[in-house]
């Protein structure tokens, strides 16, 4: 199978790298429907919970910027794989000059270290938003699964590996030619996306607004635990989603399934995926 899927927007290449692929269980989701919830705890491979792990690789000039590094082997034997997927992008990580982390959860980061918590990227400058390595670094976690201790450390790790060549941004900055940051909180304090602009051509990446593309695009009130700020983050999706729908952007997301690359639009009451 191929872990890849291109797109130029004007002169900037953007790719998708699967890292990989998991079905989350019911248990992790909020105000979900109880027929959903069913059909999602009787079918260990339905399709409503389905999701993907992506990252994404950015290619200016002799820049090579990767958004995110997957989850390593944290996820289990069906994750782990952006060093395929580079590599069938052309581009080991020997190439990748820079490295922005849309936010410091584990299956955005894990990548970033080998199992003996070195670098991957050894030529990468990291990029980080300020707010959101300071919450990871400077506030205290209890000892929970979900958003604790154990990826606390893991974020300090990250960041303990790339200090010598760490860049701290204020949303919005710009983290190389055509590439900004954007703003959407909630699910971590300085959880980002980020938006590619050259000539004409615009992309907006819409991070981890939608982990379950075929349950939250059609009921967009459906969250999952994973949100630190749980109303935040509800009112970021339906902001978002507003936003790009009204204003017909080229999107793609960090947990999409395919196309990779659409646009979205109003159906119903929510939400549906074109392709490009």
């Amino acid at each position: 199978m191929s872990r890849v899927s291109s797109i130029d927007i004007g002169s900037i290449k953007v790719t998708s790298l699967l890292d990989g692929e998991l079905v989350l269980p019911a248990e992790v989701l909020l105000n979900l429907k109880d027929e959903d919830a069913q059909t999602i705890r009787d079918n260990n491979e339905n399709k409503l919970s389905s999701s993907n792990i992506n990252a994404y690789l950015i290619q200016n000039g002799e820049r090579n910027l990767l958004v995110d590094a997957g989850c390593r082997e944290l996820f289990g034997p069906t994750c782990g794989f952006i060093k395929d997927a580079l590599a069938e992008a052309g581009v080991s990580t020997q190439q990748v000059t820079d490295v922005f982390l849309t936010h410091l959860h584990p299956d955005h980061i894990a990548g970033t270290l080998n199992t003996d918590g070195t670098a991957v990227f050894n030529n990468a400058q990291l990029h980080l938003v300020d707010i959101e390595h300071d919450f990871w670094i400077k506030e205290n976690f209890d000892a929970v699964e979900v958003n604790g201790a154990d990826w606390e450390n893991l974020a300090q790790a990250v960041v303990t590996a790339y200090k010598d060549r760490l860049n701290l941004l204020s949303q919005g900055k710009e983290i190389m030619p055509g590439v900004n940051t954007v703003a959407i909180p909630g699910h971590t304090p300085g959880h980002s996306g980020f938006r590619v602009d050259s000539g004409n051509d615009s992309l907006m990446h819409l991070g981890d607004i939608i982990h379950l593309q075929n349950l939250q695009l059609i009921d967009p009130n459906v969250s999952t635990v994973f949100d630190i700020d749980y109303d935040t983050a509800l009112l970021s999706r339906k902001r978002v989603l507003d936003m790009v729908s009204t204003d017909k952007n080229l999107c793609t997301s960090g947990h999409w399934l395919s196309p990779k690359f659409g646009h979205i639009e109003r159906h119903g009451q929510g939400f549906a995926v074109s392709s490009k």
